[in-house]
């Protein structure tokens, strides 16, 4: 049997932001070597994933299913994202480290792609992620915590950077762009400040009050408020519940209806139009960046604290014991230094996108292994 499908597999069909960006990136870059009728992506939502992308796409639940299918196999590509790690269980790596065995089973060139490691809590999940990762043929990750995990295996590895640095905007909607011109947003002189939260045990309504507290040091009179959610199900009650502590202050902000975004590319061009952003998720930061948009990032995860430091950028630490007090203050500073930190954020965005362009590199390489 011809050996001609590329699978993908990742955190895809479920309507996160950040692994759709991902997913079309890498789409856009297998299309480029391989037919898309070639490319099948595992996805929690097959029919969205394959009208959305233009490839094949299978329902990602069923082992069996996906044994079946892997005799096709020609190149499995795990990732991108943070697949493994074990912040609440070991399932993420039992279930995606199965997935690459299985693969190799069929004789499958296996490639680990732009995947951020961790965190690996104990020496259990550590040796699991270990011996899966010594079946890859390549491997590339995305910074530099995941390199350290690779070369204390003593597995090789190119240190690249996330997909999405590679991704580029894509025209909006009108009804999207309307709401974008009411809020005074514009590529240049912009009056919206994007405000990007997730749920987290962490945050807490004082740390929302300080939140709070600092927008109204960091907002111009001018300027309005444009709450983002990129994870529709999972961010608008923490953003229902920051505008009722916004609205108690007397003041208002508007909900971005991102109904009509079908492509992550599209959200890239809403944070184009921002003056700056106020952002927890990662790739919200990451977006933000890409356009040269300055960034105070809540960093609820290591991933965002590493990312923050690497861009210079404002970031407020979010612990409980803390609850915000210092966010304020923070805040006032990126007001006081918005030129200086945009100025960061376009060249170091630059330098991310050269390294994001490495993915590619190394799987037109595993492909041509197998042509």
């Amino acid at each position: 049997m011809a050996r001609s499908l590329v699978f993908v597999s990742g955190y895809y069909g479920f309507d996160n932001l950040g692994d759709e960006a991902i997913l079309e990136e890498l789409c856009h870059e297998l299309k480029q070597i391989v037919k898309p009728e070639e490319i099948m992506v595992l996805s929690a939502s097959p029919e969205i994933t394959a009208s959305r992308y233009g490839v094949r796409s299978m329902q990602r639940k069923s082992l069996i299913e996906l044994w079946t299918a892997l005799a096709e196999a020609r190149v499995f590509v795990s990732g991108g994202g943070g697949l493994f790690q074990n912040t609440r269980t070991l399932g993420s790596i039992f279930y995606y480290g199965l997935q690459i065995l299985m693969a190799k089973a069929h004789n499958a060139k296996v490639m680990i792609y732009a995947q951020g490691i961790g965190p690996l809590r104990g020496n259990l999940a550590e040796n699991l992620c270990r011996q899966v990762f010594a079946q890859a043929d390549e491997r590339t990750v995305r910074d530099d915590a995941s390199m350290n995990y690779l070369k204390n295996w003593n597995l090789a590895a190119s240190r690249t950077a996330d997909p999405v640095w590679n991704l580029p905007p894509s025209a909006l909607p009108a009804a999207v762009q309307k709401q974008l011109n009411d809020v005074g947003a514009a590529e240049r002189n912009s009056k919206c400040v994007g405000l990007s939260l997730r749920p987290s045990p962490e945050l807490s309504e004082a740390h929302l009050n300080r939140l709070a507290e600092g927008l109204e040091l960091l907002l111009r009179k001018e300027d309005k408020l444009l709450l983002l959610p990129l994870q529709k199900e999972q961010d608008l009650p923490v953003l229902e519940n920051f505008i009722k502590i916004w609205q108690s202050r007397g003041r208002s902000a508007t909900i971005l209806d991102s109904s009509s975004l079908e492509l992550p590319s599209q959200w890239l061009s809403v944070f184009c139009q921002l003056r700056v952003l106020v952002g927890m998720r990662l790739h919200a930061i990451i977006m933000a960046l890409k356009a040269g948009v300055p960034v105070a990032g809540i960093a609820y995860d290591p991933k965002v604290t590493h990312l923050l430091a690497e861009f210079e950028q404002c970031c407020l630490i979010l612990t409980k014991e803390s609850e915000g007090k210092d966010w304020p203050q923070a805040l006032k500073s990126v007001a006081n230094g918005l030129e200086s930190y945009s100025s960061l954020a376009r060249t170091k965005s630059s330098a991310a996108k050269d390294l994001s362009c490495q993915n590619f590199e190394v799987l037109a390489r595993i492909l041509n292994m197998t042509s």
